[in-house]
């Protein structure tokens, strides 16, 4: 008869042979006290009064919130459990690590998961760019110059058409709104137009052998009105030399002036030779008709741009800003980086300054207090490549920190990783009948536009969102 461990006589059917408990001396005999009162030497334990070792009988462990192999440990195989899950960026949400309803494992509970980004505004795959990839566009074709200003939810554009100055307003999805205001062309001989806001009100102005400045207000409607208009000083008129010779095409494009709204200020070049700028009042245009300010550090017939108090132009091969004062001053003139056909756009606590170097597009963001690269930003980014060339243009939309930038027919949409610019989208814009001599972009909500101007007064306007 094989040895039984001694049991209570009430427990005796449930007596487990010792070949079940392994080779284990035992000092002396185990006191009974019936079937729960077996007092066990370690490493055994007592199971229904029988001194046994567990891990022969136990469970394997279940994340059900009990010690299923009895080791005293609950859940012990997942120590995730109550951590976060899940990405917190964009539209996803955090959850929390919890069993699955089964027991074999865990879940991520309440955590909202990327998903294939989609146009809608959304940071849709949580990598921290919206609508990136997957932006569309409109595009509408007519004759004549024109120029697009971004306003509070919508755009306002400025065009010729059958003699006259048409302005129009766009929502922010490129809907035109219908709400047009038009007079006559002062300028029949027109090379160029430009315009810039600030706030609700938008300085439109063209020019050819004349100038003229129109000073128009944009309500919450996107309903325009025309509030005043005056021709410049006669000494920004494009003179001649002689009767009939031309003064070697001075604003030919893009060369063409430029107005800021912020400060309201209109600047280029005079004559072939001469850089300056006209400072007028906030209210009214009526400066504008005086002397312009000679800014004696610009070079002659330099392609140029300026967006609120900062200039950018080409000097030597490379790309020099600063920041232009009322009296022709120049503050913090510095080069920028190597490069040409540059164009500047404000941001927060500074500017973005682009160019073309050796066929490829670069961006730089500067600081406002020293004109030099910006601590953390972007400094002669590559965001484009190939055999790019034209005009550039440039805008920045704040909300979604991301740079738009223009060269020719190419748009690139750049946004920011680790420090570095990276190009969310790019894309080829309308190809005009003849090379684009001006292009415009601006941005308002979470849309951009952009205006082009070929060399026979074309011009193709493009929305730019989630259409």
């Amino acid at each position: 008869m094989s040895p039984l461990l001694q049991t209570h006589p009430s427990c005796a059917e449930r007596a487990f042979p010792l070949a079940f408990i392994g080779a284990l001396a035992l000092a002396g005999p185990v006191p009974l006290a019936g079937c729960g009162g077996v007092t066990c030497p370690e490493p055994l334990s007592n199971v229904d009064g029988v001194c046994l070792k567990l891990e022969q009988f136990a469970e394997a462990e279940l994340c059900d919130g009990t010690d299923n192999d009895g080791d005293t440990d609950v859940d012990e195989d997942w120590p995730e459990l109550g951590e976060p899950c899940g990405e917190g960026a964009g539209e996803c949400v955090q959850g929390e690590w919890v069993c699955a309803g089964d027991g074999d494992g865990v879940v991520c509970d309440g955590g909202v998961s990327p998903v294939a980004e989609i146009c809608d505004g959304k940071d849709n795959d949580c990598d921290g760019f919206i609508d990136e990839g997957v932006l569309s566009t409109k595009v509408e074709v007519f004759d004549g110059h024109a120029t697009v200003t971004a306003v509070d939810d919508g755009y306002l554009v400025a065009r010729i058409a059958e003699d006259e100055l048409r302005v129009l307003t766009y929502d922010r999805f490129g809907e035109a709104t219908g709400n047009v205001v038009a007079t006559n062309n002062p300028v029949p001989d027109l090379v160029f137009m430009t315009s810039d806001r600030s706030g609700g009100r938008v300085l439109v102005s063209l020019g050819g052998l004349t100038f003229h400045a129109f000073d128009v207000h944009v309500d919450s409607d996107l309903v325009p009105l025309i509030l005043s208009t005056q021709r410049l000083h006669s000494r920004w008129d494009q003179a001649t030399q002689q009767e009939g010779i031309p003064a070697f095409g001075a604003y030919a494009p893009p060369l063409h002036p430029r107005i800021t709204a912020s400060p309201p200020r209109f600047v280029g070049y005079p004559d072939i030779g001469t850089f300056a700028l006209a400072a007028f009042g906030g209210d009214n245009l009526a400066g504008l008709a005086e002397d312009p300010t000679v800014v004696g550090a610009i070079p002659p017939i330099s392609v140029f741009d300026a967006a609120g108090p900062f200039l950018v132009w080409e000097q030597g091969g490379n790309t020099r800003a600063g920041r232009l004062l009322d009296n022709g001053n120049l503050e913090l003139d510095i080069d920028v980086a190597p490069g040409s056909a540059p164009s500047v756009a404000r941001r927060a606590g500074g500017i973005g300054v682009a160019s073309i170097h050796l066929g490829s597009l670069r961006l730089s963001e500067l600081g406002a207090l020293s004109v030099q690269c910006w601590d953390g930003g972007f400094c002669d980014d590559e965001v484009a490549s190939g055999e790019l060339e034209g005009p550039t243009a440039l805008a920045y939309d704040e909300a979604m920190d991301t740079w738009f930038v223009a060269a020719g027919t190419r748009l690139v949409v750049v946004g920011r990783f680790e420090g570095s610019a990276i190009v969310e989208q790019s894309l080829d814009l309308t190809s005009l009948p003849d090379p684009v001599r001006r292009i415009d972009v601006a941005v308002s909500g979470d849309t951009a536009a952009v205006v082009q101007v070929s060399r026979d007064a074309g011009s193709a306007l493009t929305f730019l969102g989630c259409f």
